[in-house]
């Protein structure tokens, strides 16, 4: 147990190392946001016994893609994100259908994937009908309550000639609105209850520039910024592209692999 624990610890020293480096060198875009760089462990497919090690070393931030791995290890770690002084937060980061947003938003204190306005309608339904719940004393709160609601990026297909839906995933396309109706996306989650727009989220084209991809995004989320000042975050940026992401501002990158090792072979 120990071994693993110094095994990842060593892992996550170096990706900190990197992140403070491609920060301080790439400051042109950086000097635009007084954010820092946040870094969100991506921990899919690894045991909650590994998220638990973790949070030892000093990690509050994790993030995963399935629900129905998710909602497990969130509810088997219930104590670590009901710690009131240094709570674990989940994020939901993969694709995510609308009749998964009930799981969600009991764990989840935000949501990177939100691609169209039929999920921003059914997370807030969702977040209301547990909250009240939760007032009425028959279920928990959703997590993110004790935040000030959940928090949304919106996220933006990267490929240059058209959005990409979850269901083109099989075509090498990410998912993803385009910019135009990212922006109309973004105002639906500042209208609806319960939730808020954080900013945006992308993934780069498989074999495509990243440099060229997050240019793009940044400048997406500079317009989005002129119209939601608060919606300042960008979540981009993973193990093989990370400094790319720092170059083009993101202030949330997701690494899994380069800390958690490679993946258990039992999925």
């Amino acid at each position: 147990m120990n071994e693993r624990v110094e095994e990842l610890r060593a892992r996550l020293e170096k990706v900190q190392d990197a992140i403070a480096e491609a920060s301080t060198d790439y400051s042109a875009v950086r000097n635009e946001t007084s954010r820092d760089v946040e870094l969100m462990v991506v921990t899919k497919f690894f045991p909650a016994s590994d998220v638990e090690k973790l949070y030892s070393i000093g990690v509050r931030h994790v993030g995963e893609n399935r629900d129905q791995e998710a909602s497990v290890k969130a509810r088997d770690l219930d104590s670590l994100t009901l710690n009131n002084e240094s709570p674990l937060r989940w994020s939901f980061i993969g694709q995510l259908q609308t009749n998964k947003a009930k799981s969600v938003v009991r764990y989840a204190t935000d949501v990177h994937s939100v691609d169209r306005p039929s999920l921003a309608k059914a997370l807030a339904k969702a977040y209301t009908n547990q909250l009240n719940r939760y007032e009425a004393e028959e279920d928990s709160a959703p997590l993110a309550h004790s935040l000030g609601g959940l928090k949304c990026f919106v996220q933006v297909s990267l490929d240059e000639d058209a959005a990409a839906t979850a269901g083109q995933a099989a075509e090498g396309k990410r998912g993803g609105s385009d910019a135009d109706a990212a922006l109309e996306i973004a105002q639906l989650l500042e209208e609806l209850p319960g939730l808020s727009c954080a900013g945006v989220m992308g993934v780069p084209p498989l074999g495509g520039d990243p440099d060229q991809a997050f240019e793009r995004l940044y400048g997406i989320s500079s317009r989005l910024r002129e119209q939601f000042p608060h919606a300042d975050q960008i979540s981009a940026g993973m193990s093989g592209d990370m400094e790319s992401a720092i170059r083009w501002g993101s202030t949330i990158v997701r690494v899994g692999s380069q800390i958690m090792g490679p993946r258990p072979l039992v999925q």
